[in-house]
Parts: structure tokens; sequence; C-alpha cells
């Protein structure tokens, strides 16, 4: 299986300082993540799957009640079930559900289409696609019912505090936005704090679980990511079904067009079968006509080869030998194999079976010879091959290997 290239995006700036990390396909803890400008990053996207995380400030989650229950039914119904929700235009926005739960709510992940487009249209100049791009907060590990799920990020900290809400914020804030999310401190903080992150979590008036052992922020992510339920972005018009059908619309008429190429040339084939199928009828029946006249007390003609093997056996006044009916074989096959091949005469002696033979041009000797050459039990040796007005003349010479 991939490798995966983990990429968590800050903004699409070719410059801008971006933690990544390479990880195998059964990778479940082990993350070592680098850091580097981003431009420099996409070179590694080459036969990898490619999984971005995106700030989850410039994403919205909520969570809709549809009563459909196909999931793109339910991505035309969302625009308008939260419509009033929202305080842009639902033209402008793009829509991304994750998995039905339970008590039958769809969550939704809603982001600007324009700032997806940013996001999208980076990978796509460098001829890079996506293969996942998930809100980075979604990455958290699912919250219990009396749990928040936090990680310290710098002067960050993203809280998840259900399956599908949570918010971002500036450290200096967390205390104010921990109250308004849970005013009764009801919930325990579960916070994920990377070695370098310099954060007492007795400061907060919660009780907290803090978890250390993390090298950076995004090992923390990406530890949790298979579990998170995290909502892909890369739905709907952004998906890489529509991305093929974008791509396929252009090249349908070309397309076409190739499929009545297929049809046509596929009967012009059969066309040519049943031309060469008649030839080579007729090939017999020259063959059959020119041993009628050579042995024209032979009225009934059942196997050709076999007969006119006895008929040279009778020329030399003796028994058909088995060397003779070997070269008689050897040259009946060659014959078939190549069909633009006439047998005009045959003649043994001297342990050795010539032959005289006709046809249209020199393609045919050669294909004789290349048929030769894969290792027959004759020996191949061409004595003569004269052109003319009628084709070409050759003679043949067949010597046991």
């Amino acid at each position: 299986m991939r490798e995966t290239l983990y990429i968590r995006m800050r903004a699409a700036d070719p410059a801008a300082p971006t933690a990544y990390c390479i990880a195998r396909a059964d990778a479940v803890s082990s993350f070592p993540i680098e850091q580097a400008p981003l431009e420099t990053l996409l070179p590694l996207a080459a036969g990898r799957r490619v999984v971005v995380l995106v700030p989850s400030a410039d994403v919205r989650l909520c969570t809709v009640a549809v009563p459909a229950r196909q999931a793109a039914k339910v991505l035309q119904a969302v625009p308008y079930a939260l419509e009033d929700q929202l305080a842009d235009d639902v033209e402008t926005l793009h829509f991304a559900i994750g998995a039905r739960d339970a008590q039958g709510q769809w969550p939704v992940a809603v982001i600007a289409r324009q700032r997806l487009e940013e996001y999208l249209g980076f990978f796509a100049e460098r001829g890079v696609r996506p293969d996942a791009l998930y809100p980075d907060i979604l990455a958290l590990p699912i919250p219990a019912e009396d749990q928040f799920s936090l990680l310290v990020d710098g002067d960050e900290v993203l809280a998840r505090t259900s399956g599908n809400t949570g918010f971002v914020c500036a450290r200096e804030d967390l205390d104010l936005c921990l109250q308004l999310a849970d005013a009764d401190r009801q919930r325990r903080l579960r916070i994920l704090i990377a070695r370098d992150q310099d954060f007492d979590p007795s400061t907060l008036p919660w009780a907290g679980e803090p978890l250390h052992g993390f090298a950076h922020p995004l090992e923390a992510l990406l530890q949790h990511l298979g579990d998170s339920a995290a909502i892909d972005l890369l739905q709907g018009d952004y998906s890489a079904r529509q991305d093929w059908l974008r791509l396929w619309r252009p090249w349908r008429l070309a397309a076409s067009l190739a499929v009545v190429a297929l049809v046509l040339g596929a009967t012009l084939h059969g066309v040519e079968a049943w031309r060469l199928g008649t030839e080579l009828q007729a090939l017999s029946e020259r063959n059959q006509q020119r041993y009628r006249e050579i042995f024209p007390e032979e009225t009934r003609i059942v196997d050709l080869e076999a007969q006119l093997g006895q008929q040279l056996a009778r020329l030399e006044g003796e028994p058909a030998s088995a060397e003779l009916l070997g070269l008689m074989n050897v040259a009946a096959e060659a014959i078939g194999a190549v069909p633009d091949l006439r047998l005009e005469a045959l003649q043994y002696r001297d342990s050795a079976l010539y032959a005289s033979m006709r046809a249209e041009g020199l393609q045919a000797l050669e294909q004789l010879k290349a048929w030769f050459a894969q290792g027959r039990a004759a020996r191949l040796e061409v004595q003569s091959a004269n052109a003319g007005s009628e084709g070409v003349q050759i003679r043949i010479k067949l010597t046991p290997t």
C-alpha cells in the first residue's frame, strides 16, 4: 500500500513554514514530523496519498436534521436547511457532511468556496490533487460526554467539544471560551500538549488530564485522525468524481468518435478475416487442382499432404520412408503458416525435399524464413527466388536437422 503525505496547512503561501509527515500505510503511532516551506513539500507527493489538514478557523461545524438517507440528497438539502443560520449567501459556501449519528443528525462542515479553492488551487497549479482535506480540529479525539478534547499549539488552542462541534481561540482567551462552552464547569479537559509547548493546565478552573509525550502538535493530531470521524471537505463539486466528470465533458465527442472508430475497425477486421479465409480456401483448391494435374489418376483427394508423400515415394521407387514423411510434414506446416505461398511441384532425392512455390511478393519468403528460424525438424535452404509479372517463383530445399 502507498505511503501517505500528511500536510497541515496554515495558509496557501508557498513560503509558509509547514509541518508535514510521511507515514506508512499501516502507521498507527509512529508519525515523524518535519517542517519546511510549503512549496518544497509537493515533490514528495509523487506516488503517495496526500492528506491535508486545514485551519478550522476557516470552517464552521454544525449538525442538521434532514429526513433523506442518501448522502447525495442530504448534500442537496443541507444549504437550504442551514440558510437561516448563516450570514453568507449559501451560493458562496461549500458544504460537506459526515456520517449520520444515532439521533438522526447529520454533521456538517461549512467553508467559503473562495477559501477552499485557494487551498486546492495551490495544489492544482503544481499538479497535485489532495486525496482528502480535513478541518484540523476534527483530527482531535472525539470527547466523551463529560469531556472536551484540547490541543495546545503555540499561541493557539483547538478545542473539540463534541463529535462535530468545537472552537479555535488564542491561548489567552481559552478561559473565556471554555466558560461560554461550559458555564457550569461540568466537563473535564483532555489536553494534548507537545513537549515544546509551555502550558500549565492547573491555571484553568476545570479538571484536566494533560497528555504529554508528543514531539509536535501535528503528531498528536495524526495519532487520533483515524478514530476521529473527520469530515472530508472534498465532496460534491470538489469530489474526485466531479473532477473526472469535468475532465470527461470536453472529451465526450472525441470518445464517441473513438467508439465509432473501434466499431468500424472491428467490422473491417471481420471483413478482412472473411477475405483471408476465402483466399485460404481458394489456395487449398488451387493446390488440389495442381495435384490433379501432376497426378491425373488421383480422382479423390482426402489428405493432400499424405497422398502427395505416397506419390513421391512411388516416384522414388521405394516405400515412403520416415525421413520423407517428416520432411513432408514440415513442408505442409510451413505452407500452412504462410498462406500466400502456393505449392507448384515437389521432388525428393538424396534425402532432401525440393519444393517449387509461387507467392505474390518477397514478403512471403521472409515469413517462410522466419518460420524456419524458430527451430523446426528440417533445415531450409532457399535455392532461388525470381520475381516476375506473375509474382515470385521460389525454389527451396529441405533437409533433416
